[in-house]
């Protein structure tokens, strides 16, 4: 059981969720021109996943990083901070057209939440990403369905298993105590909740 909550630690890294939030509204709405989907994915993959590593790869090189979980608080600023940035690019040319509303929010309130870990870090509190990262799927999977009109129980149940999988998959390898995981997991959701508000 071990073994399997260190993989899922994996599976689940902040860096995937983006892409996965992206995946699921592109699923969920009937949009025609596969290529434009095709280019915007491309564009998030890249600025949430891509990007992110070759700075990973890069502060390991150089020593400032130990791991890609980042455990220890004073090496989050420069990744966290970048990343924030590297939102904001996506977030005014990703989303410049006005279309995708939904997802132009999902993203400003990764943004926030992402400058928010950021302040954290600074202060020397040690947020998990990782339930910061689920709080925000779920959240934007809340508003989402709730745009439609059409609450779904089986996404919000899976991802509260997948939550819940996260939580004692980051207790486990000791990555964390109980109120940075919880703490996480609302600073996430929070922003997504009060953000998305404007595409209902």
């Amino acid at each position: 059981m071990r073994e399997f909550l260190k993989v899922w630690s994996y599976v689940v890294n902040p860096l995937f969720v983006p892409l996965i939030a992206s995946l699921y509204y592109f699923f969920s709405v009937s949009y025609s021109d596969q290529g434009i989907i095709a280019i915007k994915l491309y564009l998030i993959a890249i600025l949430t996943i891509l990007i992110p590593l070759l700075i990973y790869f890069f502060l390991k090189l150089v020593g400032a990083t130990n791991s890609i979980h980042l455990p220890i608080v004073k090496e989050r600023i420069t990744p966290l901070a970048a990343y924030a940035v590297l939102i904001l690019i996506l977030v005014r040319n990703g989303f410049s057209n006005g279309m995708h509303l939904p997802l132009y929010y999902f993203f400003i309130a990764v943004m926030l939440s992402t400058f928010i870990a950021v302040l954290l870090a600074i202060l020397k509190y040690k947020v998990s990403l990782h339930l910061l990262s689920m709080g925000g799927l779920m959240g934007f999977a809340l508003m989402l369905n709730a745009s439609f009109g059409n609450p779904s129980a089986v996404i919000i149940a899976v991802l509260a298993i997948a939550s819940g999988l996260t939580a004692t998959s980051r207790l486990s390898m000791k990555a964390h105590v109980g109120h940075e995981l919880i703490f996480g997991f609302f600073l996430g959701l929070i922003p997504q909740i009060t953000i998305g508000s404007y595409f209902l």
